[in-house]
């Protein structure tokens, strides 16, 4: 089965604009909602901000994944998925990936057009995420300009539920950031927010 990242995230798309049925069967009203995650430390650097991706990712937490998504934010996909997934094009805007992470951090599963059942995501862990190099700011003539960037080794995890495989994503992802001035605890600071990314993962799953 093929597992990568932006594999996986594309055919949520998919079935996000196609769907007609999205139910969570174990659902139970009667059940206490959740705490409510802790509160992310204000994103003034990079390195703040992907901590923020880790744990927002983590607590699968859609309202605070909305507020590090960048206006312009834009995600590269690889050539293999525009081949797989011909109708989705070759990037995801902010629009598109607010919908798929929307209904992705529900946990919900969902019915695909013909009636196929699409499990929902349980969890989410990291057993690696570090960069691999300094960010720098990238040049006007690339895919993502003026932007400060840095390449990220990752091994994500998406866990379905018992009876369904274990969707693994591992290798390089190169992250894409940009700031804007923020007021902040009485001063101007910057305010980083995720501006986009490149899709090199590996393919590969459980």
């Amino acid at each position: 089965m093929k597992s990568k990242f932006f594999l996986l995230l594309a055919g949520f798309a998919l079935l996000v604009a196609t769907a007609g049925c999205i139910f969570s069967p174990d659902d139970d009203p009667g059940d206490d909602p959740p705490p409510p995650p802790p509160a992310l430390p204000f994103p003034g650097s990079p390195d703040v901000l992907m901590a923020n991706f880790q744990t927002i990712y983590e607590t699968m937490d859609y309202d605070e994944y909305r507020k590090i998504m960048h206006p312009d934010f834009l995600t590269i996909l690889q050539e293999e998925t525009i081949i797989d997934f011909p109708d989705v094009g070759t990037t995801l805007d902010v629009n598109e990936e607010l919908r798929i992470h929307e209904r992705m951090f529900s946990g919900d599963s969902l019915e695909d057009p013909d009636g196929n059942l699409v499990p929902g995501v349980n969890n989410i862990s990291f057993s690696n995420f570090r960069a691999l190099d300094a960010w720098t700011v990238s040049p006007g003539d690339d895919i993502i300009p003026n932007a400060e960037w840095a390449p990220f080794e990752v091994d994500f995890l998406f866990d379905r539920g018992e009876g369904f495989s274990t969707l693994k994503v591992e290798g390089t992802i190169k992250f894409y950031v940009a700031s804007r001035d923020s007021m902040h605890e009485g001063t101007v600071q910057k305010y980083y927010q995720m501006r986009g990314q490149v899709d090199l993962t590996n393919g590969g799953g459980s």
